[in-house]
């Protein structure tokens, strides 16, 4: 079995369980190496919206809270089974922009795009400059009346800088669970304006006095973290136990 196969097989183990506390993943199935090796190769638009080698393994989950608003996992510029990748450049934007302009996914909903090779510094930045224009949607728009009205039955509110985002990452980032690691304490995103305030209140600070974590860390993309967000870290020490410490996202 190629190297991979079982990379993409890992991979989606692993952003079952990081994906799992704000969408729902339990829907997912789980697929051996074998079963995955037959999806790769299936490149029929009738499988998946997003043509090209691996689109079969490509996979979408719903918000737990805002079940009309999905985050699509996609397997991007992949190579034939035996064959080396070829290199990604910022037309990849275009494609993705596509995505949306095309109708394949709803103009609200968020990418995961993981592709086979290292993120360089200039595909970041052309990913950073899609997402600016993605957001420039919402200058003359709200979300989708669906999402309003599951938001308000639900009583969890996000500001549409936390829709119709896109993070880029490699497909090492998901071979292993980094929230796992030993040395990785437990995180989350904390979104909500109310809670964010209630943070502020209790450290007795405004949200430019928390410390930072920048918006391209890996931990605030997996997160999804956007501007203004925080991650709650949980600490451990011997003398106070455990304990949370709040970094703001810029």
């Amino acid at each position: 079995m190629s190297s991979v196969i079982q990379k993409v097989n890992s991979s989606r183990y692993n952003l079952k369980e990081i994906l799992s506390s704000e969408w729902i993943t339990d829907e997912l199935p789980d697929l051996s190496d074998q079963e995955i090796n037959k999806l790769y190769s299936l490149t029929s638009a009738n499988l998946s919206p997003f043509p090209g080698v691996a689109g079969a393994c490509n996979f979408s989950v719903r918000h737990k809270f805002i079940p009309s608003y999905k985050l699509h996992i996609i397997y991007y510029n992949f190579p034939e089974n035996g064959r080396k990748s070829s290199k990604v450049t910022r037309s990849a934007c275009d494609k993705v922009e596509n995505y949306y302009n095309e109708g394949y996914i709803n103009n609200d909903d968020s990418l995961f795009i993981i592709i086979n090779d290292p993120v360089s510094t200039s595909l970041e930045k052309s990913f950073e400059g899609l997402n600016i224009k993605l957001q420039g949607y919402y200058e003359s728009r709200e979300v989708d009346e669906n999402i309003q009205n599951e938001m308000k039955e639900n009583n969890y509110h996000l500001d549409k800088k936390h829709f119709r985002n896109v993070h880029l990452f490699t497909i090492d980032n998901f071979t292993n669970n980094i929230f796992n690691h030993r040395l990785v304490p437990e995180q989350k995103a904390i979104r909500e304006k109310e809670k964010i305030q209630s943070i502020l209140e209790e450290c007795n600070c405004n949200l430019n006095q928390l410390p930072i974590i920048l918006k391209d860390d890996i931990i605030s993309k997996m997160l999804r973290l956007a501007n203004g967000d925080i991650c709650n870290i949980l600490r451990n020490s011997d003398k106070c136990g455990v304990y949370p410490f709040y970094r703001v996202c810029k």
